[in-house]
């Protein structure tokens, strides 16, 4: 007699999902109580896959064998994924499995939604030659929506790539080694005919790789963009672009998220931008995007032709804004940063040098003025403070910041220490701030921010501080003097 709750699918379904998101061997004990519950808790199980390792492992034992020396592990029975997994996968298939063996590995394939093949252990040439040959129409894949592919096995995984190729693909990123400053020749290859081979209908493209301008990885990107349609909603990547994508790009009406390296091209092309939501400028060269999205009239970078271009889509919905290392934090870029009045995050990953000039040049006022313009702000990044201690802004721009900006739950910004017992000292006996509202923000990024105070003012300043950010309870910072004031953030 089937499980009650099987014959409520909806409720099913509910608890299967929430079984798999939060305990896989709850979820498979809660599927072996039914025999009607064992089909859609195996479809949710196989959905995301971490590697190629669960798959394989489907097959017979005595066809497979692992090192001696790999931990246990834990299979539970009729084809569920293993609840603990090694991450290096079977090397060697020592006897062929079965047609009905296939068949039940090509099955559960068919239920995985979304793959990360990460390393060379994920990936092994006689494991993916096999697989091959035993599946007829040479997917394997074929409803997987998402892709994440580190090319760092290129020679063992290009040859049969087309496997995880599906028509169904959604959501693909793609990875050169971590670390590495240009793609090695060998997975330059491979990404270019993955690039290519990809279908025109995807929604999301990341490549997460550097190379110069002219490189064969940003001919192939630069094709695929020119091919895609109105589907594409995302892309990122470090490597340059030709102008015509980037003119595609800046007509594609559902675009919402842009990483770019590059300037705007010579030429605007169009009166219509997309209604971006995230732009990520990944590379110095990249600023000038929030100058031509700030412009009401003509603009030309490079001081080419111009056109009159709108862009009243992009200040109006941008919700997230990434600005690169080196980037000057002053009164002009906070003016054309609080022309996107629904600005949500804003992160400046500059960090500043030691023995130099900090190049945080902001006042008090001009932090004033930012968070009264942007306040739905919730994560708000400034640079690293440095230990140079010479800006101008001090812990009443904090105030500004936490009265204004009330759904703020992250922060980092620049503000001078040397005076920071007398400021706050003065702000704690005036009762500034005291009788407005407080944002909640529970943890403040000081960076290298010298703290130099006496014992006894250490209390001062964790109480002005609390005074400020009410709900503060931690401080990330370098200089080990702001332990003591975060240890003094409870009392």
């Amino acid at each position: 007699m089937p499980h009650p709750i099987v014959e409520i699918d909806e409720l099913a379904r509910l608890v299967i999902d929430e079984l798999v998101e939060t305990s896989p061997p709850a979820a498979v004990s809660f599927a072996l109580t039914c025999r009607s519950l064992e089909e859609p808790t195996l479809r949710s199980l196989w959905k995301q896959q971490p590697s190629l390792t669960n798959l394989v492992r489907v097959l017979p034992g005595h066809t497979w064998v692992v090192d001696e020396d790999d931990d246990e592990f834990i299979v539970s029975g009729r084809g569920f994924p293993v609840d603990s997994f090694r991450y290096q996968l079977p090397q060697v298939i020592e006897h062929d499995p079965s047609v009905e063996d296939w068949a039940r590995l090509r099955r559960y394939a068919s239920w995985v939604r979304g793959l990360r093949l990460s390393s060379n252990r994920d990936i092994t040439s006689d494991i993916l030659s096999r697989i091959s040959s035993n599946t007829p129409d040479g997917l394997l894949f074929p409803r997987l929506e998402r892709l994440f592919l580190v090319t760092q096995a290129t020679r063992t995984m290009l040859p049969f790539f087309r496997l995880f190729l599906s028509p169904q693909l959604k959501h693909v990123t793609l990875c050169t080694d971590f670390g590495l400053p240009e793609i090695p020749p060998n997975q330059s290859v491979a990404l270019v005919q993955i690039i290519s081979s990809l279908p025109t209908s995807l929604e999301h493209l990341f490549v997460i790789a550097v190379e110069k301008e002219g490189g064969p990885v940003g001919d192939a990107i630069s094709s695929f963009v020119c091919r895609c349609g109105s589907s594409l909603r995302s892309i990122g990547t470090r490597v340059p672009l030709l102008e015509a994508p980037i003119h595609h790009l800046m007509q594609l009406p559902n675009l919402r998220y842009w990483t770019t390296v590059q300037a705007p091209p010579r030429i605007i092309p169009t009166t219509v931008f997309p209604s971006l939501e995230q732009l990520r400028l990944a590379e110095p060269a990249a600023l000038p995007w929030i100058h031509l999205l700030t412009s009401h009239g003509k603009h030309d970078p490079r001081g080419g032709s111009t056109s009159t271009t709108s862009h009243t889509n992009a200040r109006e919905r941008l919700k997230s804004l990434d600005c690169p290392s080196d980037t000057i934090v002053d009164s002009p870029l906070l003016a054309c940063v609080a022309t996107f009045q629904n600005l949500v995050t804003l992160h400046v990953y500059t960090q500043c040098p030691g023995t130099e000039r900090c190049i945080f040049r902001l006042t008090d006022e001009d932090m004033g003025n930012f968070a009264a313009t942007l306040p739905h702000l919730k994560n708000l990044e400034l640079g690293q403070p440095c230990h140079s201690n010479s800006c101008d802004t001090t812990v009443a721009s904090l105030i500004s910041i936490s009265t204004h900006c009330l759904d703020l739950v992250s922060l980092e910004t620049h503000f001078n220490t040397v005076t920071i017992v007398g400021d706050i000292q003065r702000l704690v006996d005036g009762g500034t701030g005291r009788d407005k509202a407080k944002c909640e923000l529970r943890s403040l990024m000081v960076g290298f921010l010298p703290l130099v105070v006496s014992e006894e003012d250490i209390e001062t300043v964790a109480v002005g501080l609390k005074v400020i950010f009410p709900c503060l309870t931690n401080i990330s910072y370098q200089e080990s003097r702001w332990f003591e004031v975060e240890s003094r953030l409870g009392d």
